[in-house]
């Protein structure tokens, strides 16, 4: 992918972050609003759709902005200072996304593929069909195979890219290329942190210190005996 390409949300996914935001019942008719413009968004089939509905969003800045810009005084549970914060705080963070989205070109790139796109109806709104052609089955194997961890689970995953890649190359070449997964396990070594406190399960090493029982002398450690 290219810094120039175009970048398209996944809508039904900016819907769910609507919904977090200001639930499916508002209890303002500005919040109301919000949620029906995240609604309309897999509605919108054509061009001319997408500007009326742009039009629709800056409308509502326009109408509601000093709505969305009030603040209210509270007091800082940390500091037990007085602070001032926005009063519509989540329907304000609801309409600022899709304000953005939009002003991105990450709303709508679905209905402008490129000229020299192969096949420009394919270009989706969603990612169901990701979602369920690839991101499924991969999660699937995943927790089918919980048991293996690290390396051997990402090795399990590449075999089942490979299979279901069309005319992929020889396994030596691939492996031959990427140094045999040295150059990116030492990538994935150096990205992730060590927490030397959990029991590592791969190579069977304990925990670096944990709750385990003093093995200095206590009076309170040894047989109880009566009733408890």
């Amino acid at each position: 992918m290219l810094a120039t390409d175009p970048i398209q949300r996944c809508l039904v996914h900016v819907q769910r972050n609507t919904r977090r935001d200001i639930t499916s019942r508002p209890r303002t008719p500005q919040g109301t609003i919000i949620y029906q413009l995240a609604l309309q968004l897999t509605r919108i089939t054509t061009r001319e759709q997408a500007d009326q509905w742009i039009d629709y969003l800056h409308q509502f800045k326009q109408d509601c902005n000093s709505w969305m810009n009030e603040k209210t005084t509270i007091t800082d549970p940390l500091t037990g200072k007085k602070k001032k914060v926005f009063t519509h705080q989540r329907a304000r963070r609801a309409f600022y996304r899709l304000y953005h989205l939009a002003k991105d070109g990450k709303l709508f790139a679905y209905l402008t593929p490129h000229p020299s796109a192969k096949n420009p109806e394919a270009f989706a709104s969603t990612t169901n069909c990701l979602e369920g052609g690839i991101n499924g089955p991969l999660k699937l194997i995943a927790r089918q195979h919980h048991g293996r961890k690290g390396e051997r689970q990402r090795t399990n995953i590449d075999w089942w890219l490979h299979f279901r890649t069309r005319d992929p190359l020889d396994p030596h070449i691939i492996a031959k290329q990427q140094n045999w997964g040295k150059d990116s396990l030492a990538k994935v070594e150096t990205l992730t942190p060590v927490n030397n406190n959990e029991a590592n399960h791969q190579t069977g090493r304990p925990a670096l210190y944990d709750n385990h029982i003093d093995i200095e002398y206590t009076h309170s450690i040894g047989i109880r005996k009566g009733t408890i």
